[in-house]
């Protein structure tokens, strides 16, 4: 399945920080924060979402094109810059999404205040530790390792060459500097934080969480920690799959995604 992208890129000014913000659609707001590596731009998924919604897609405060302000040293700064995010664009009534670290951080979001959030949705998330597996090393490891540890069955990836293609020197620029910052925010304790199973007692809005079920990266018992944590939740496993469905199984995630949305009637 081949998609014509229409996504245009932008930049918003939160609270004085330039944020670079990819978007497209039309219908109701969907935001979605990426993971640890950084923003890869419109997506064919995005694209996909945003035949019934206005997805929008920011480079979180210190990833690709987008600074990070003096203050932002935690994933809770990084959430509550979020939050001012949304307000600059005058956002209500979201549909909040993110992917690995940003699940974490879209999870703390709904934690703090999710009064603004008609639904929540969390793809192999970081932020709750497990208890028997172990979440695995992502920034002491080769890029080969870690492209070995996102994807399930790279047969299943559209376009993977562009995963394995030399980068550019600039690209490899972003890609250091986006290792450098996750690394800050992400280090210790590594990619959890033991309170946040207690904090998403708080969450009331309907939430959908997707998991790979050969997610080599973050373990699919943390996907059920979280629909433990979080009340009322519903949790989606994605058989053969890794660290990012939305890619490896684009058709599938979509289907999860815009089920879940139809059917709470958001």
């Amino acid at each position: 399945m081949t998609t014509a992208l229409s996504g245009s890129r932008t930049t918003v000014n939160v609270n004085g920080t330039a944020v670079e913000m990819y978007s497209g659609g039309s219908g109701p707001p969907l935001v979605f924060f990426h993971g640890a590596g950084g923003s890869s731009g419109w997506q064919p998924y995005h694209e996909d979402l945003a035949a019934e919604y206005t997805v929008y897609v920011p480079s979180q405060p210190g990833f690709n094109g987008t600074e990070a302000p003096g203050w932002v040293k935690t994933i809770a700064d990084v959430a509550h810059f979020n939050h001012m995010f949304i307000a600059a664009l005058g956002l209500q009534d979201i549909v909040l999404m993110g992917s690995s670290m940003g699940g974490w951080v879209s999870a703390e979001m709904a934690a703090m205040d999710d009064h603004n959030i008609d639904a929540l949705i969390l793809i192999d998330a970081a932020g709750i530790k497990p208890r028997d597996g172990e979440i695995a090393e992502i920034f002491m490891v080769s890029a080969d390792t870690r492209l070995q540890q996102r994807f399930h069955d790279p047969s299943q990836v559209e376009n993977y060459a562009n995963y394995t293609r030399e980068l550019s020197p600039e690209e490899q620029l972003v890609v250091h500097s986006n290792a450098i910052t996750a690394s800050q925010l992400c280090w210790r304790p590594y990619l959890h934080n033991p309170s946040l199973p207690h904090y998403l007692a708080r969450v009331n809005s309907p939430t959908l969480i997707v998991w790979g079920r050969e997610d080599a990266i973050i373990p699919v018992e943390c996907g059920h920690l979280f629909q433990q944590a979080i009340n009322g939740s519903q949790l989606y496993i994605i058989d053969n799959c890794g660290h990012s469905p939305a890619i490896e199984k684009r058709g599938e995630f979509v289907s999860a995604v815009t089920g879940f949305l139809n059917s709470n009637s958001f």
